[in-house]
């Protein structure tokens, strides 16, 4: 939706794409999805979650805003390789065959974009990478935490409630997702068009006050479920192994 010209909606999108390359086509780049996950998005977690432990304690929302800013830049360094193989490979289908690259997995496309276009292309855009990459950290993990923070007193719930975990990172995909809309937009055009950050902006606006926004209903739709299952994962994992109490008999 963000690279075709055509104003298309979701639905329409998906049709043509099932109808024109079959429904697995849908899972385009996805070796390069689960990559950054394990890497990328890991990273995030952690420095954030590092960063946290040098704060004063109770941690408030502009340092949350700070911590999460930083672990997203630094995050960003490893990830931005990966998201440059990740946007390509999902576009590929909607180019012209002469200009595609059809990389066979994420892997291949490292090797490719190095090989035939220096190691410097893979941080095509790095700039704006940083910034959704911060922009990301601040919007899902400090306003999961505020969000929790503010849910387990309204609803008297402790830290270990599945409920406040649930709210709390639905809230936050839909504070990330407008948030990183237009930065993830202009860095997909300009990780795909080589012709500059001018030029992209401009075709980023080809359909007016909406194009900085285009694609935000499957952005949400993503996320929603995607920051859901990632939070809910990692707040047990962290309720079952990351709290342990040690009583004064034990001592």
């Amino acid at each position: 939706m963000v690279i075709i010209k055509k104003d298309r909606g979701m639905a329409d999108s998906l049709k043509r794409a099932i109808r024109t390359n079959g429904f697995i086509s849908l899972y385009d780049g996805l070796s390069a999805q689960l990559t950054r996950q394990l890497t990328y998005t890991s990273l995030r977690f952690h420095l954030y979650e590092k960063g946290k432990e040098h704060m004063d304690d109770p941690v408030d929302l502009l340092d949350k805003v700070f911590v999460a800013g930083l672990a997203g830049c630094a995050a960003g360094v490893v990830g931005i390789p990966v998201e440059l193989v990740n946007t390509r490979m999902q576009v590929n289908r909607a180019l012209p065959k002469d200009i595609r690259w059809n990389y066979r997995h994420v892997f291949d496309g490292l090797y490719r974009v190095t090989r035939d276009e220096g190691w410097t292309k893979l941080y095509s855009g790095c700039l704006l990478s940083f910034i959704r990459s911060s922009f990301m950290t601040i919007g899902q993990n400090a306003a999961y935490d505020q969000a929790k923070e503010i849910y387990m007193v309204w609803f008297n719930q402790k830290h270990d409630s599945t409920f406040v975990h649930l709210i709390s990172s639905v809230t936050a995909a839909c504070i990330c997702g407008p948030i990183i809309k237009p930065i993830e937009n202009l860095r997909a055009l300009r990780m795909v068009d080589p012709s500059g950050l001018i030029h992209a902006f401009g075709y980023m606006m080809r359909f007016g006050l909406r194009g900085p926004f285009r694609g935000i209903v499957p952005c949400v739709v993503r996320m929603v479920p995607n920051t859901a299952i990632t939070f809910l994962s990692f707040e047990q994992l962290r309720v079952h192994f990351g709290y342990y109490e040690i009583s004064d008999k034990k001592r």
